[in-house]
């Protein structure tokens, strides 16, 4: 028997389903294109070759028959000892491997061939059934004779076993035609193919000439250190619709056929992005190629050295054919890598030429990447410097080498410090200006504002306690550098959980103790108070200065302690308390505050102090606008200095775009 079917078919690794469905197809036309370059050469075989694939649907839509014609050699006697043998090396040199005959047998229950060879002077019609199961595999052979019909050949396919059932639609099969033959196409060397799919003709020569651009071809030479090779490369662009898989990737082919799936590049080089719903496709192909195929046409048989190789000069051809996509690419990753640095000062430590830096990223990579790339390379740059301060700490002594690198190391040291400086700067201005915003209508058609808890978290987010030295988590500068300095500060908790011998659940919005971070005994300490009143209110619900003399009053003969049960103040009547009251200064707010002990005007108009002595409280009022503009001016001279302009007027410009938006999306 020269047929082992069931040996070699559970040997070898084969599609199953639908995907088998479609192998089908393309094992049974490649074989015609085989016997049509046999019969007319294959410089001739895209004009005088032709190929049908007709598919025909049981009542269930299933597939019931699939039969495939050519006008080829036909089943010449090299041809049938070749059909009839499970290993056969008759094809080898043009890629055949006998794949797909186990294909059939695995999907179909009866193989049938008709072909029209000649015989001499004479033609003769041969048809059988493919029996592999018998010991003489060509089964019910018959012969007679066909002198008016012209030479070819017809495989029919039919009883799909119930198993590798399923239904695949017409566009699929044009689709993977496509994707196998598309380099012979390329090379204008593919015969002419119908698809009957169900009285459905489609042909696979129009599909992808209607999708595929000219293409541009180059030779690539290298040596492995086996002699001078090279591979031909084609780049075309295609329409995206050709094929999914073909689409923005390179094929490596043998013998004119794709081999294994298509390499997508398409992440890589952000190919997505191609201009007029075009796709990028290259075809590989050589001599090197064809002599290293496996048997399944699944893979190469390549070392990994010269599989990378080969990867690298196909990358390096693609991106000269994309030169113009990709200029566009690094141009917009330079803008991408300039505002991460503004926004991200210490980033700039990373790179000396951002010229260089932008060439040296993967093309396709964006903001979330890059931005990753930096911060990595930022991570590493600071644990390389902590290594080597820890080396320079575990000497005895410094040799003239050792100074050296001490101050090398304490440059880099240097140049991080000013580039965090400029990142807590940046932040800054970026807050103010979310702050800014924040004091905005939050609904201009009923023109009403945010609550002051929104703007109470960006400063200090609720329901805390602190320590100071908590800087990461709060932003009190925004009203007085001073208050993260205190050793213990609690926002919006109730004065019973943090005074003890106080009954009281009221809960100030901020509340400090201890300005030197530390208790001085037998001292009385003051203490801050903050209390934040809706912005746009044109009258507060309660009177604001009433309402902080209240906690006084609450927390005077009480001790105070922190979260561990440490005594952080005992309040007395000596106690001094500063108490900041934040609001709107509506007609309504001015005129009860004048009417209080916190009367007095401050000279910009913005605010009110007084003075409360059975209290020994001092009072000061302002309005969010103030608050904002003074600690934009405290920090106006680091904004000036990195070319930032001024947070609030960022902030009405953002606002007018807004309305802007608003406008025209209801127009």
């Amino acid at each position: 028997m020269k047929f082992d079917v069931l040996g070699r078919i559970n040997n070898m690794r084969l599609p199953d389903g639908k995907t088998a469905l479609l192998y089908s197809v393309y094992e049974a036309v490649s074989n015609s294109i085989h016997a049509i370059n046999d019969r007319f050469g294959e410089e001739k075989a895209a004009t005088r070759g032709r190929v049908s694939v007709d598919i025909t649907l049981d009542a269930d839509g299933d597939v019931s028959q699939i039969a495939i014609s050519d006008n080829g050699i036909g089943f010449t006697e090299d041809n049938l000892e070749s059909f009839e043998t499970s290993d056969s090396r008759f094809k080898y040199k043009r890629g055949g491997k006998g794949v797909g005959r186990f294909i059939w047998i695995k999907m179909f229950q009866t193989i049938r061939v008709e072909s029209v060879v000649k015989n001499g002077r004479a033609k003769e019609r041969i048809s059988f059934r493919f029996a592999p199961e018998k010991p003489n595999s060509i089964a019910y052979k018959r012969t007679s004779p066909a002198p008016d019909s012209d030479l070819g050949s017809t495989i029919t396919l039919s009883k799909l076993r119930r198993e590798q059932r399923g239904k695949v639609r017409p566009s699929s099969y044009l689709k993977d035609l496509a994707l196998h033959f598309f380099p012979q196409f390329i090379s204008k060397t593919l015969p002419q193919i119908t698809i009957n799919y169900d009285g459905e003709t489609s042909s696979l020569n129009e599909y992808i000439a209607g999708k595929v651009d000219e293409p541009t071809t180059e030779i690539v030479n290298f040596d492995f250190g086996e002699g001078p090779s090279e591979i031909t490369i084609s780049h075309l662009f295609v329409d995206n619709s050709i094929s999914t898989n073909l689409r923005n990737s390179y094929l490596l082919t043998a013998h004119g056929r794709l081999v294994g799936d298509p390499v997508s590049i398409e992440r890589k080089y952000a190919l997505k992005e191609l201009p007029d719903g075009k796709s990028y496709v290259a075809v590989v192909s050589g001599d090197f190629l064809d002599e290293r195929v496996d048997q399944e046409r699944l893979g190469f048989k390549f070392t990994n050295h010269q599989g990378e190789v080969l990867e690298d000069i196909v990358l390096a051809a693609a991106e000269r054919f994309l030169i113009d996509h990709i200029k566009k690419l690094r141009s917009r990753q330079k803008v991408t890598v300039e505002s991460l640095v503004f926004e991200h000062p210490q980033l700039a430590t990373q790179f000396e030429n951002i010229d260089e830096y932008v060439n040296s990223l993967g093309p396709g990579m964006d903001e979330e990447q890059i931005a990753q790339n930096l911060f990595v390379l930022l991570f590493r740059d600071e644990r390389d410097l902590r290594k080597k301060i820890d080396e320079l700490d575990s000497l005895e002594s410094l040799d003239e080498e050792a100074k050296s690198q001490a101050r090398e190391t304490l440059a880099d040291i240097q140049n991080q410090e000013r580039a965090r400086l400029a990142e807590l700067v940046v932040k800054r201005h970026q807050l103010l200006q979310m702050a800014n915003v924040m004091l905005k209508f939050k609904d201009e058609e009923a023109r009403s504002y945010h609550y002051e808890k929104v703007v109470h978290d960006i400063i200090c987010p609720m329901g805390e306690m602190y320590r100071s030295g908590d800087h990461t988590r709060h932003n009190l500068w925004m009203i007085d550098d001073a208050l993260g300095s205190y050793q213990f500060f609690a926002s919006d908790k109730s004065i019973k959980s943090l005074a003890d011998g106080a009954g009281s659940r009221k809960e100030p919005d901020l509340i400090f103790f201890n300005p030197l971070g530390f208790r001085r005994e037998g001292l009385a300490e003051p203490v801050v108070i903050i209390e934040f009143k809706r912005p746009g209110d044109d009258k507060p619900s309660q009177d604001p200065v009433r309402q902080v003399l209240g906690y006084i009053e609450q927390l005077r003969g009480s001790r105070v302690t922190d979260v561990d049960g440490g005594i952080i103040s005992d309040i007395s009547r000596d106690t001094p308390f500063e108490c900041i009251i934040v609001c709107e200064l509506t007609p309504a707010t001015r005129e009860l505050f004048e009417s209080s002990l916190a009367q007095s005007p401050t000279p910009d108009g913005q605010g009110y102090f007084g003075w409360s002595k059975p209290h020994n409280a001092h009072l000061r009022v302002m309005t969010f606008a103030k608050m904002l503009r003074d600690a934009e001016l405290r920090n106006q001279v680091f904004f000036d200095q990195l070319k930032l302009g001024s947070p609030s007027v960022a902030a009405k410009k953002r606002a007018a775009r807004l309305r802007e938006r608003r406008r025209v999306a209801d127009a």
